[in-house]
């Protein structure tokens, strides 16, 4: 793991990020947990409702991208979780440049973010959904910490696993 390493979070542009974006999210480490690229570029052009979406820089480099909102209670119905509060806030996060995977980086940017929503918004629960089988992304989500609630099953992306922060 390397040390010392700047992480912050710069306000997603999307006229001048974007194209960065789609990269990433067409990048076989990304889509593989992702899903289908063109629907999840579709999906970022739409704004974040109740949330917001940032790059993840390591120094001034833009090496990854986070998004945040508040799901709909049909969303969270859909996939059984409409046990959650109203104003439970989202986080999707990717490392989009494949050699910065593993370097503590997602962690670090998600506690960033956690800081963020609890110093700003009135939310009392932060979740976050991995696959399973996505172990990578168990370890940062637990290492930021979040901890495991509760395996689901999504409609398109099978058993999740459900990680929540209660601020």
């Amino acid at each position: 793991m390397k040390q010392n390493l700047k992480i912050s979070l710069q306000p997603f542009n999307k006229q001048k990020d974007f194209a960065l974006l789609e990269k990433w999210i067409k990048s076989p480490h990304v889509k593989e947990w992702w899903g289908d690229p063109v629907k999840n570029i579709q999906e970022m052009s739409d704004p974040a409702i109740g949330g917001g979406e940032a790059l993840i820089k390591v120094h001034s480099r833009p090496v990854g991208y986070v998004r945040w909102q508040i799901p709909s209670r049909e969303d969270l119905q859909a996939a059984g979780l409409d046990d959650l509060p109203n104003s439970v806030v989202d986080i999707d996060i990717a490392i989009g440049e494949e050699s910065y995977l593993s370097q503590g980086i997602g962690s670090q940017a998600l506690q960033l973010l956690i800081n963020r929503i609890a110093k700003s918004e009135n939310v009392p629960m932060i979740m976050m959904c991995t696959s399973i089988h996505n172990a990578r992304a168990i370890k940062s989500f637990e290492k930021a910490g979040f901890t495991r609630d509760r395996i689901f099953t999504d409609p398109e992306h099978g058993d999740m696993w459900l990680l929540t922060v209660t601020l």
